[in-house]
């Protein structure tokens, strides 16, 4: 069992280790040029299942356009802290993803350095800050820069929205602001936030704020492709919300887009966020990126490549209940996790995929709990129905190799 620091150190560094050793994690492509569909590694040309471009607009012609232009306009790098002084192109990404996502959006250099940026910024000393214990590891980070001058920062159980309101009840007689930072999409087990119970709490406590870690869920869902939190979270909670999205997976670029619900909010981040006053910002080739993608997901192009998204999440989940294959979560989300048990069994399957022609990526601790690793596959538009039939099917096979092997 894990109780101390220097026990998680030695179990993290132990798990990491073993798949490094093993061949299932830490590779390195070994491609002259990539399509998107496949990777190469150890010699061998895989189906690449671990990449979180789930649209595919790495390699859209309009995203790939967008950065040659930038580059040749401005350059490969402006070094400067935005602090100083802003690249050209950021003045027009900013304004696109502001009425892409109906609200004012601050870019930042990644979505953990956006949560480093606003967090400190946002949690005052009077305030609280109740984190989901799934919430990704990158705003506990950011919380505990928090926790440095506010002693109430606390975790509750995740989505158990009865501990969550006990909490809140708990806590507002003395604290002015509670803030609950969570996940819009979990990116292990690929549930989404139960944003219609988080609406109803909302209405019932107007001292409760929200911050949202959207990053898994931009681009692929929602209008234009704005995301589930924005999408699933009514007036009254977004007035009181701060969204947090990536750049760098769905939507085919790279950074992270921090939307809140009024200029102020975003002004003071700006100002005091310590990454948007001492870090490099996202250079000139990628706000390419940035632009470009934007004006997909705000004409007509982006419909397509999610409905055709949704068609592969459809079949894959379909095919998976079909083999009963035991998945971690039955959403309709390009992110499946289908839990093995074992760490050891976990690396025995990966690898059998890794043989017959199958990059698929690791779900273990600390991550998810020690006794429910799994195997972490993504779904993207560069594949194909029959890529997710036969991939759903060698899944199959390897669970049941290793299970035979473990009798």
């Amino acid at each position: 069992m894990v109780t101390t620091h220097s026990q998680r150190i030695a179990a993290v560094e132990n798990v990491i280790d073993n798949a490094v050793r093993l061949g299932v994690f830490r590779d390195s492509a070994q491609d002259d040029r990539l399509d998107g569909r496949t990777v190469t590694v150890e010699g061998k040309s895989l189906l690449n299942c671990e990449s979180c471009s789930y649209l595919g607009l790495e390699m859209h012609q309009d995203v790939k356009q967008g950065v040659i232009e930038a580059a040749e306009r401005y350059g490969a790098l402006f070094s400067a802290s935005r602090s100083y002084l802003s690249s050209p192109l950021y003045a027009e990404a900013e304004d696109l993803l502001s009425s892409l996502f109906e609200r004012p959006t601050l870019i930042a250099p990644t979505t953990t350095l956006g949560h480093i940026s606003a967090l400190p910024a946002l949690v005052a000393e009077q305030d609280a800050l109740i984190l989901d214990r799934q919430a990704h590891n990158s705003i506990h980070v950011a919380a505990s820069l928090v926790r440095d001058y506010n002693s109430s920062v606390s975790t509750v159980d995740h989505s158990d929205m009865a501990k969550l309101e006990a909490r809140i009840e708990e806590l507002s007689p003395s604290r002015e602001r509670i803030w609950y930072a969570l996940d819009g999409l979990y990116s292990m087990d690929a549930d989404f936030a139960p944003f219609e119970e988080i609406n109803q709490l909302m209405r019932r406590h107007p001292h409760l704020w929200l911050y949202v870690d959207d990053a898994h869920s931009v681009s692929w869902s929602g209008k234009r492709g704005r995301g589930h939190a924005l999408e699933k979270l009514d007036a009254e909670a977004l007035s009181r919300s701060v969204v947090a999205m990536s750049l760098g997976k769905a939507f085919g670029a790279v950074g992270g887009a921090l939307t809140f619900p009024d200029g102020d909010m975003l002004r003071r981040v700006f100002t005091l966020g310590g990454p948007m006053l001492f870090s490099g910002q996202v250079q000139p080739p990628m706000l390419g990126a940035v632009v470009a993608s934007a004006r997909l997901h705000l004409s007509d192009a982006i419909r397509p490549l999610q409905d055709k998204l949704f068609g592969l999440i459809e079949l894959f989940n379909k095919r998976a209940v079909e083999y009963n294959l035991p998945l971690s979560s039955d959403t309709a989300a390009p992110i499946r996790c289908v839990t093995v048990g074992s760490v050891d069994m976990t690396y025995r399957a990966i690898r059998e995929l890794r043989d017959g022609g199958y990059l698929v990526g690791l779900a273990a601790f600390p991550a998810v709990p020690m006794d429910r690793s799994g195997i972490r596959v993504t779904l993207t538009c560069h594949q194909s129905e029959e890529d997710v039939e036969q991939l759903v099917s060698a899944i199959a096979e390897a669970l049941s190799t290793v299970r035979a092997g473990a009798n």
